[in-house]
């Protein structure tokens, strides 16, 4: 999805989601526990997730949206700690190598142009002893789930940008990463994974 089109998209980006923010609240404060040392947080939107933040992080948040970054002002004003955000693409971001201990994604990998070229960004600006955080949409290995996730992504990367279909937990492994730990949220269709080098 373009920039233009998430920018269009920014006012009404909440309204689709207020629903899953309740119920994955307690899996993604489980996950987010394990954020540590300078934080890169790919694709921030409009921050939803930021209520289920530990305090007191040092976090770089980027999106490609500038219209998704204003609509995080609130969020990033209330958050007891410190969040710098930066219009950036996530698939060609300007920071050196090794740079962050932590790179976290949030509903992500499902909406940039190339999944794996995202990834291997994300590598490279991760050290080498950092570790990936991730709480994603995945295609399902169940047949009948799978069949109805890419239908259902047919109207979805229109309306939000969105694929469901995407094989998210192969495509971590073709970028050169090591899951450590997963666990299912919702039947095998969202994740919350843990990967490094």
């Amino acid at each position: 999805m373009s920039k233009q089109s998430y920018d269009g998209v920014a006012k009404l980006f909440d309204y689709f989601a207020v629903g899953d923010m309740r119920r994955w609240g307690p899996s993604q404060r489980f996950l987010f526990k394990n954020l540590k040392g300078r934080i890169l947080y790919i694709g921030i939107g409009t921050g939803q997730e930021i209520v289920n933040f530990p305090p007191g992080l040092n976090i770089i948040a980027v999106d490609l949206s500038i219209e998704m970054l204003k609509r995080s002002d609130k969020r990033v004003e209330n958050y007891p700690g410190k969040i710098h955000r930066c219009q950036m693409d996530a698939e060609n971001t300007a920071f050196a190598d090794n740079s962050f201990d932590t790179v976290v994604t949030v509903c992500t990998l499902c909406t940039v142009n190339q999944a794996v070229s995202c990834l291997q960004e994300i590598k490279r600006v991760l050290k080498r002893d950092g570790e990936l955080l991730m709480f994603e949409h995945v295609l399902s290995k169940n047949p009948v789930y799978a069949l109805v996730l890419k239908m259902m992504s047919i109207i979805t990367k229109y309306l939000q940008g969105t694929y469901l279909d995407r094989n998210t937990v192969a495509n971590i492994e073709k970028a050169g990463f090591k899951i450590h730990s997963h666990k299912n949220v919702y039947l095998d269709i969202v994740k919350t994974l843990r990967a490094h080098y």
